[in-house]
């Protein structure tokens, strides 16, 4: 009787063991569990800090005595630069108000640049009233452009731009005088300055307008390579449509330089239907009376590419020239631009990670009514032209005044944020073509 009472109590400590050990095992299990969820939790946080670039604040230098700077600049020393642009450079780089502008095309006069950029600045903040360009000029050569903000206001909201898109798809870069004299006074970046601008002078890219817009692209290809073979064409289409019109201008490059002379000698101003053609270089110095087989040519390009070409009253280069009415007006919507790529809309994954950083920034400056991120379709692989844009509705104003103000020109994932303000009737009924 005895020896089964202790059978059975050792049976019960044994249960009672076993019951103890899955006991703590579920335990460890769990409180594992919670460290992994706390791991990924400072991961993710980590993750965010990293993606988004810090808010540059660049108005705390304006006060400082930037003349004295000046005298103390290292460039003064630069034994391979003569005085006078030692002088010069000094200036810029210590100059508060200062922006460089490269990429330049060198057939655009300082005038067209100047009206673009007081359009741009005075769209990237309202409150601006004054002229925000007080002064232009080239630097040492025309690729280059020397900007003086008027406004610590003006000098801000252009630092928020990287490259912005000018004509003819032509992107120009915006930049700090440090960091770009930086640049060019490295004895490599010479050198490759002069290539660059070798190589934007022998450009041969020819634009040719006035087209009646019935013609298709074989039309205009027969009358394009009739002076020589072509090594690149693009007739520009009407997206708003689904039909084929072309839009009236076209650009092309011809295999040598040969053709490109005969072309901008002979479809100057020649009569297709009741339209009268026009052909310049899109890039590349103007022409004046330069030899062709050994005689005087006259000249197809006096001025500015825009000017002479009538380009400025053309409505699709005044359309490239003018920033999109819908982005000026203030909204509750704002629109986010280069901030992921197609590929990464098909995953899930970071589909909801890029979701979560944009909620989790632009609630910091208001109450989120929705935010919207097209994706293309899983199945077919079809991207609507949306696919890439981020939208988020505010319920105020206010809010999206400041998220668009604060966040333009930050850094994520090592991509420059463009934003501009999107028409709240467009998007609520998930209307999302319009260009802002």
């Amino acid at each position: 009787m005895n020896q089964e009472v202790d059978i059975k109590e050792a049976k019960e400590q044994r249960e009672q063991i076993e019951q103890e050990s899955d006991e703590n095992e579920r335990n460890d299990k769990k409180e594992s569990n919670l460290q992994q969820q706390e791991q990924k939790k400072k991961k993710k946080k980590n993750k965010k800090k990293k993606k988004w670039g810090e808010e540059e604040e660049i108005l705390t230098d304006f006060d400082d005595d930037w003349q004295n700077k000046v005298k103390s600049s290292k460039i003064l020393q630069d034994p391979d630069l003569p005085q006078h642009i030692k002088e010069k450079y000094a200036i810029y780089e210590n100059n508060p108000y200062m922006m460089i502008v490269s990429n330049v095309p060198l057939n655009v006069q300082l005038k067209e640049l100047e009206e673009y950029f007081n359009t741009l600045i005075t769209s990237l903040d309202p409150k601006i009233t004054e002229r925000p360009i007080k002064t232009i000029e080239y630097g040492a050569t025309k690729s280059w452009v020397v900007l003086e903000c008027s406004s610590k206001e003006a000098k801000r909201a252009l630092v928020t731009q990287d490259q912005v898109q000018f004509v003819n798809n032509c992107k120009i870069k915006v930049e700090r005088p440090r960091k770009f004299l930086e640049r060019i006074l490295n004895p490599q970046s010479r050198e490759g300055e002069l290539n660059a601008e070798q190589k934007q002078e022998d450009n041969t890219r020819l634009y040719l307008g006035g087209l009646p817009t019935y013609l298709r692209d074989e039309d205009v290809m027969k009358l394009i390579q009739s002076f020589g073979t072509t090594k690149y064409f693009n007739l520009v289409k009407d997206t708003t449509s689904n039909t084929e019109i072309s839009k009236g201008y076209c650009f092309f490059e011809y295999e040598n330089t040969v053709s490109t002379a005969k072309a901008l000698k002979a479809l100057n101003n020649l009569q297709i239907g009741d339209k009268k053609l026009k052909i310049c270089k899109v890039q590349g110095e103007p022409q004046q009376n330069k030899k062709i087989n050994g005689r005087d040519q006259p000249s197809n390009y006096a001025g500015s590419f825009l000017a002479s070409c009538d380009l400025l009253r053309m409505p699709q280069v005044q359309q490239m020239l003018t920033i999109p009415q819908s982005s000026l007006i203030p909204s509750k919507v704002v629109q986010f631009l280069n901030m992921c790529s197609v590929e990464d809309l098909y995953e899930d994954d970071i589909y909801e990670e890029l979701m979560e950083d944009i909620r989790s920034e632009c609630i910091r400056y208001g109450q989120i009514e929705k935010i919207e991120i097209p994706r293309p379709d899983k199945e077919s692989g079809f991207c609507n032209p949306a696919v890439g844009k981020i939208f988020v509705k505010f319920y105020y104003q206010i809010p999206a005044k400041k998220a668009k103000f604060h966040l333009a020109g930050r850094t994520y994932n090592r991509r420059t944020v463009i934003t501009s303000f999107y028409p709240e009737e467009q998007f609520d009924y998930k209307d999302y073509l319009i260009n802002g």
